[in-house]
């Protein structure tokens, strides 16, 4: 069986070589990642600009085709399947430094890299630790493992793909896991605004983060914090389906 693996962290994140060496002795792997971190790239690829690519080598792991690109997560999918390697039977992307929780989704480049994936009809899944210095990485590739057995066993469907956050805790410590909802995460509105040697202002992006999360909650934010592993599925099909039906019940008509 064939893996594509890539992140938004960069080819050289342990988050990678810990996939690679969970996988190695089951799988074919080719990597094809950012050569720089790519983190908040979100679902966005290059067009105006060339992509530029080198091999890469991780040590110890002589059979896993690694690629360096200079792109966005979402430009290495694209790459890795049309261009570099056979088709891969399952993307994985991660293991992403820090959790994937809740509407960061929506800005995270591992998650899009996945999601490009079943845009590209491949089975594909996301996976991040709950930590910005983890310890436990070998938990988390272990979820990552056992959830693509999963989904090979039990199919979920076109265009799904699974976001798993894992905290970094021994697998021993964890309690349990929880299919869950995303929880409602947003920024700090205002950046902060700073000054150069040369007088000029600039801004840098506030990392503070305001959140709705409830202890109550059934989200994804709740579980991880309580020790779980959190899985959501998620689809690019972001339509509202009930909101249309209201709007239909309503009559909504903008050419009269």
């Amino acid at each position: 069986m064939r893996l594509l693996l890539t992140n938004d962290d960069g080819i050289n994140s342990p988050g990678i070589t810990a996939l690679i060496e969970e996988f190695y002795s089951d799988y074919k792997i080719t990597v094809v990642a950012p050569d720089s971190e790519r983190s908040g790239a979100g679902h966005s690829f290059t067009f105006n600009t060339p992509l530029r690519v080198r091999n890469f080598k991780f040590g110890g792991f002589e059979e896993a085709q690694g690629f360096a690109v200079n792109g966005t997560p979402v430009d290495c999918v694209k790459l890795g399947i049309g261009n570099l390697a056979e088709k891969p039977d399952i993307v994985v992307s991660g293991i992403n430094l820090g959790a994937n929780l809740g509407t960061d989704v929506l800005y995270s480049g591992t998650v899009s890299a996945a999601l490009e994936a079943s845009l590209l009809g491949i089975p594909s899944l996301a996976v991040s630790i709950c930590s910005f210095e983890p310890v436990y990485w070998k938990t988390a590739s272990y979820a990552a493992k056992k959830a693509l057995e999963l989904m090979m066993r039990n199919p979920l469907g076109e265009g799904i793909v699974l976001n798993i956050n894992v905290p970094d805790l021994p697998l021993s410590e964890i309690k349990g896991t929880k299919l869950t909802h995303l929880s409602r995460q947003q920024y700090k509105l205002a950046y902060d605004e700073r000054t150069d040697p040369y007088g000029r202002r600039y801004y840098w992006s506030p990392s503070d983060k305001l959140t709705t999360y409830k202890p109550e909650e059934d989200s994804d934010e709740r579980w991880t914090r309580e020790e779980f592993i959190s899985i959501t599925p998620l689809t690019v099909n972001i339509a509202d389906y009930k909101c249309m039906q209201n709007m239909r019940e309503f009559d909504y008509q903008i050419n009269e």
